[in-house]
């Protein structure tokens, strides 16, 4: 842990990990090793209101992914940003990871690295959004307003790293 970074939660056994396991969120201005970034997601804002996508496996959710051979981090959430929603950023900040590790055996079919892998975050305005159209994996897009984002899934799991990317994204 570095100097400038911040435990924002800690949370045991995610059910969409393999058991037992533990995820930290963590406040950052330095990405973790970029081996192990396996995916990085963006608080998008349109002003004050946060960007989702309704996702075909997950529902509401904010957008980001995989990153794919020979990408960045950056790369790989703008990319998925507009893939999902159609969004062209403006400049990303990078606003934390979330480092999962698991407590258990590798498993045979874990393609992630171990015991360590690493989910970043960044926060972006919005600089347009294009035409949506719904594909397999998204189905629509939205704009929620503070209010209506505190009842979001993500935003109900993560409240204080949407607080803090609010705050930033506002300043």
């Amino acid at each position: 842990m570095q100097k400038d970074e911040r435990i924002l939660q800690i949370d045991q056994n995610l059910s969409w990990l393999p058991q037992p396991n533990e995820s930290r969120i963590i406040l950052s201005t330095r990405l973790p090793p970029g081996e192990m970034i396996a995916t990085a997601l963006v608080l998008a804002f349109d002003r004050d209101r946060l960007l989702q996508t309704n996702l075909v496996a997950r529902g509401w959710d904010i957008v980001g992914g995989h990153i794919e051979f020979g990408e960045s981090p950056e790369e790989a959430a703008r990319r998925e940003a507009y893939e999902e929603a159609g969004a062209r950023l403006r400049e990303l900040h990078l606003l934390g990871y979330q480092r999962l590790r698991l407590l258990g055996p590798r498993p045979d079919s874990y393609r992630y690295s171990y015991p360590d892998s690493y989910q970043v975050f960044y926060w972006a305005q919005i600089e347009a959004l294009d035409v949506f159209i719904p594909t397999e994996e998204a189905q629509e897009r939205a704009l929620f307003s503070p209010d209506a984002a505190r009842e979001l899934p993500f935003v109900r799991t993560f409240r204080t790293l949407y607080q803090v990317a609010l705050q930033a994204a506002m300043s």
